[in-house]
């Protein structure tokens, strides 16, 4: 039995020193190797850092539809505060040479694991959701508190308000989000907002829950690709809205629908990096004379210089562009077709129909969600559409100048949740 034992464990030392030997044989050969990894690593390393401080920066990204992060200023003060690494970061990120192929690449990978998230992007086949589990509620209750205010002062002035909160794509397809994720997030940020609105007295049209009830039985109501909801998502938020105006909203026949591109992709798209993923239609809800509209503008910057139908015209000392209706067609041949709609975000654009007749005039506050809506609402109304991340005056003030009727307030939840400039509402309203 011991000789059994010591057999054993001299056939085990045997066959140790046999794989040593055998290491050390290959032992050349394993310096190469390893030396070819090092250099590989080291090359790719060092090739993208060049390449990413002699290719020239990049402003904007079409792919994204946003503005790109450049070299952030060197100071002492930001380098030790950590601003500059902060800033330098972000600049790496945006300006990482063949950034969109990798993004791809991830994406790809991703989905090949049969993991159902990519970029804090939902991906169900071509059908796209940005995820978003935990919204700025400080953000949220500040904005609601100023739309409160805002609508309590312009209702003493006479005027008809309107607050129409539309639902992110999340908030009204949970039932295409991941079994296990469910409609948790979105429920507890619409509780908050309705604890929020209460607090403030300030009435609102919960545009989530009405789309949200039409989800089940159509997938049409928001782009596969992008966030905003498609033209017919927005008739259905128009119809509500009409009768919260007091108004009989058109009814769908008496619109001839025009499917304008098949090849939109949206921000979502972009975000989620499903090069794979087919594109969304964009359809144009038209009726006879919905050319007899004249749009300004403000444009600064001159946007539309040379583009086909405009004209420069100045009011009250602004420089506006004037056309005729409300679609930019020079867009769907770009990127950014959700832009063909009134001509994309500007701080201030007017609409009146080309007619003797009296009409009121609406003021609608608002993000690019009301893009879509323009077309419908402007049956009804004369428009004055504003959006505050450019256009910063006393609303109050304003709506009195100019005598308007009605007030529109519509924004959704994303811009509820994340943007800060709602509160300049409060201007001039007390």
């Amino acid at each position: 039995m011991e000789e059994k034992k010591t057999k054993k464990r001299v056939d085990g030392d045997s066959e140790a020193l046999r794989l040593l030997d055998l290491q050390l044989s290959l032992k050349n050969e394993s310096k190469i190797s390893n030396w070819l990894c090092a250099i590989l690593a080291m090359g790719f390393i060092f090739t993208f850092a060049i390449l990413l401080f002699v290719t020239p920066d990049k402003e904007f990204s079409a792919e994204e539809n946003r503005t790109l992060a450049t070299f952030p200023e060197f100071t002492k003060e930001t380098f030790f505060s950590g601003e500059f690494g902060e800033e330098f970061g972000d600049y790496m990120a945006d300006q990482f040479p063949l950034r969109n192929f990798f993004v791809g690449v991830k994406a790809a990978s991703e989905t090949l694991q049969l993991k159902q998230t990519n970029n804090d992007t939902f991906i169900n086949g071509d059908f796209l959701t940005a995820r978003n589990d935990y919204p700025d509620e400080k953000h949220l209750e500040t904005n609601i508190s100023a739309a409160s205010v805002f609508a309590k002062a312009a209702e003493k002035r006479g005027m008809k308000v309107v607050a129409a909160l539309a639902g992110r794509k999340m908030d009204v397809y949970d039932n295409k989000l991941p079994g296990a994720y469910g409609s948790y997030y979105s429920d507890r940020i619409w509780a908050k907002l309705d604890e929020i609105a209460s607090e403030g007295e300030l009435d609102y049209l919960n545009l989530r829950a009405i789309l949200r009830d039409k989800s089940d039985e159509r997938d049409d109501l928001y782009y596969n690709s992008d966030h905003h909801w498609t033209t017919h998502g927005a008739y259905i938020a128009y119809c509500e809205i009409m009768k919260e105006l007091g108004e009989e909203p058109y009814a769908k026949e008496d619109f001839n629908i025009e499917v304008v591109t098949e090849e939109f992709f949206g921000t979502t798209w972009s975000a989620a990096g499903v090069k794979w993923a087919e594109g969304d239609k964009i359809e144009f809800w038209r009726y006879d004379d919905d050319m007899n509209y004249t749009m300004k503008i403000l444009d600064k910057a001159g946007t539309f210089e040379g583009v086909e139908g405009f004209s420069y015209v100045e009011e009250d000392g602004l420089k506006f562009a004037e056309t005729k209706g409300f679609y930019v067609n020079k867009f769907l041949s770009e990127k950014d077709k959700y832009a063909a709609f009134i001509g994309g975000n500007f701080g201030l654009t007017k609409i009146t129909k080309d007619t003797d007749e009296e009409r009121e005039t609406l003021l609608v506050v608002k993000d690019s969600f009301s893009h879509s809506l323009v077309p419908f609402l402007a049956r009804h109304y004369d428009l004055v559409l504003v959006d505050l991340r450019y256009y910063s005056k006393s609303m109050i003030n304003y709506a009195e100048e100019n005598d308007i009727d009605k007030v529109l307030l519509l924004y959704n939840m994303e811009t509820l949740t994340e943007a800060g400039y709602l509160k300049i509402l409060r201007s001039g309203a007390k």
